[in-house]
């Protein structure tokens, strides 16, 4: 069966009921590792051999995080730069990624209508992923859709279990080939 590595990213968990509810969801499935970076590696001192076997242990990636200025928390942008090096990920004989594939979760604080050229930041949601999109294809993994729940501070509990449902199954269905 295919195994999920879950790398998930919040500098303050407590705060976030969204992506402890996602997070929960996830939890106990079958094949499916979630991996609290900020709860591991509390001081950024990251363990590069133990992530990269949980990565070559693993069929798909996802990020989990809340949108953090446009971008990825700081220790999971640091874990990037420290376990995704040369000859591992890239380069020559870094080839151990290719052909897994790789998901983004995100959360933002600001509604879906924010996200709009109309909008207070300017630009489309998508507009933010091409780091992500290139670190994929860099490492030669497949691209899968972003999946992104808007507003997040402001959603109710239900809202956020739809949403958390919705991960969770997109995750079981990739599991079962789908």
């Amino acid at each position: 069966m295919k195994k999920v590595l879950v790398l998930y990213a919040h500098p303050n968990p407590r705060d976030s009921n969204a992506n402890r509810l996602i997070i929960e969801g996830l939890k106990g499935l079958e094949n499916v590792q979630v991996h609290d970076l900020y709860q591991t590696y509390p001081y950024f001192h990251i363990d590069v051999k133990k992530e990269k076997e949980l990565l070559l242990q693993s069929d798909l990636i996802v990020f989990q995080h809340p949108l953090y200025w446009y971008s990825m928390p700081a220790l999971l942008k640091h874990w990037v730069d420290q376990v995704l090096d040369f000859g591992f990920a890239l380069g020559p004989n870094g080839n151990f990624l290719n052909g897994k594939s790789f998901m983004l979760s995100i959360t933002t604080g600001g509604g879906a209508d924010t996200y709009k050229s109309t909008g207070k930041n300017k630009f489309e949601i998508e507009n933010f992923f091409p780091p992500y999109l290139q670190t994929a294809n860099v490492c030669g993994m497949k691209w899968l859709k972003p999946m992104v729940l808007h507003a997040s501070i402001r959603s109710n509990e239900e809202e956020i279990l739809l949403h958390a449902e919705k991960i969770r199954q997109r995750i079981l269905d990739w599991c079962a080939g789908g």
